[in-house]
């Protein structure tokens, strides 16, 4: 269970006590990322991020704020995603306070200084190419520029080394203000603490955070309907595919039809897809489902990562799989299985309060309406056999369907031929 409370400032905080645990979880969550930056600002989320533990006015320099984060024993980080960016720390629960002070410290009073930003543009070049470099990471980024095309939900979250090399401080300034405001903050504690004196606590240091109306997300265009394939030529030890289809948003009414759907693919591993590449075919050691959904978008994507003359024979499986669950309705048999597979691996998941606080958070700002576990758990269980079958008819489509591919592959419509729903 978790209380939300909202600060006149429209600032969210969001509490969830947890008991037998002796840590604490302090996470805030911006809602912005790359779905807000104009085509001159693409990694400006991203790089603003590393920003944060530069320096402040009370803690000056990037060693200050390392040392008080180690002097805590704690577990801390930060992300970026196309819609939101997150700050947590997960500590001892005797280091609440401190921990609160320190992410109201950079998140409200980071210097920005020109010195470090300097100094950090190459990290973050340096972490591009590693990214690069992994390609069944990398992999991901080129299947959502073939879905999307040159706009933000095609761009990459880290940007252009082009915008890397050239972002002013006065641009930093510009985008923290324009974004970094109390409407698009929520703050997340999860673990052992006592829920009104957090509050307060919260109140005192985030309630100054400026007011003002942020600006909006990039205009969000649907690409063509048409059958996308991307190949990317690298020279790799295995080939990386991504086959999938164009999704459902987040606050589609069939959302979890699409997540159990996922699973009963290849979510766990007795599901299908994995069932059928890895342990009948023997083609893949890592070959998965998923179902990502996003405010304005998502896809359903199968990952298999494959010896280079078994990509024809891997991609043919998984289509085969796609269009079985198409016609045949899932066994109350495996539906029972899957269903109690999610539950047990959330239950499994939740258990750490950073885990809590993610669940929370993540639902808090694409959504603003985040559920409870069990509420969660009572919508999946309200899915049926023939809720996953039409909404595998509605995604398993010609026009929404997509191959991405890393590895010393040319031949485009050799694997044409291949994307058929059999």
């Amino acid at each position: 269970m978790f209380k939300k409370t909202i600060l006149p400032n429209k600032l969210r905080i969001l509490t969830a006590p947890m008991q037998g645990t002796n840590t604490v979880t302090v996470l805030v969550m911006c809602e912005t990322g790359s779905d807000n930056e104009t085509g001159k600002e693409s990694g400006i989320s991203h790089f603003l991020e590393h920003m944060f533990f530069k320096g402040t006015k009370r803690r000056p320099t990037p060693q200050t704020i390392k040392h008080e984060l180690d002097s805590m024993g704690s577990i801390s980080n930060a992300f970026t995603s196309h819609e939101y960016t997150g700050y947590f720390i997960k500590a001892g629960h005797v280091y609440l306070d401190p921990a609160l002070d320190l992410l109201a410290d950079v998140y409200t009073n980071s210097l920005l200084d020109p010195k470090e930003i300097n100094r950090e543009r190459q990290v973050i070049i340096e972490e591009m190419h590693k990214y690069l470099d992994t390609p069944d990471r990398y992999v991901w980024d080129v299947y959502e520029r073939l879905l999307y095309g040159d706009q933000n939900a095609g761009w990459e979250i880290i940007g252009t080394e082009k915008n890397i090399r050239t972002f002013t401080p006065e641009q930093f300034r510009g985008y923290f203000k324009n974004q970094y405001t109390a409407e698009n903050t929520a703050v997340i504690v999860a673990g052992n603490f006592t829920e009104a004196k957090v509050i307060a606590k919260i109140k005192k240091l985030f309630g100054r955070v400026r007011a003002s109306r942020p600006r909006s997300k990039g205009l969000f265009k649907e690409s063509p309907k048409a059958l996308g394939i991307k190949l990317h030529a690298k020279e790799t030890d295995q080939s990386h595919i991504l086959v999938g289809f164009k999704g459902l948003t987040i606050s589609d009414r069939e959302r979890y039809a699409a997540e159990l759907l996922a699973a009963i693919l290849g979510g766990s591993w007795s599901s299908r897809i994995w069932d059928r590449v890895r342990d009948r075919l023997g083609l893949a050691y890592t070959v998965h489902t998923s179902n990502d959904a996003y405010t304005n978008r998502g896809h359903l994507t199968t990952y298999a990562g494959v010896a280079h003359g078994n990509v024809e024979k891997a991609i043919t499986a998984v289509m085969q799989e796609y269009g079985r669950i198409t016609r045949s309705l899932v066994s109350a048999r495996e539906l029972a299985r899957t269903k109690d597979y999610v539950r047990g691996i959330s239950l499994i998941g939740l258990e750490a309060s950073n885990a809590v606080a993610s669940f929370i958070g993540v639902e808090e700002v694409l959504t603003h309406k985040p559920l409870t576990i069990d509420e969660v758990f009572a919508k999946i269980e309200k899915v049926s056999a023939r809720d996953i079958q039409r909404v595998a008819r509605r995604l398993f489509r010609p026009e929404r369907l997509n191959l991405a591919l890393i590895g010393p592959h040319k031949d485009e419509a050799k694997f044409r031929r291949l994307l058929k729903l059999e």
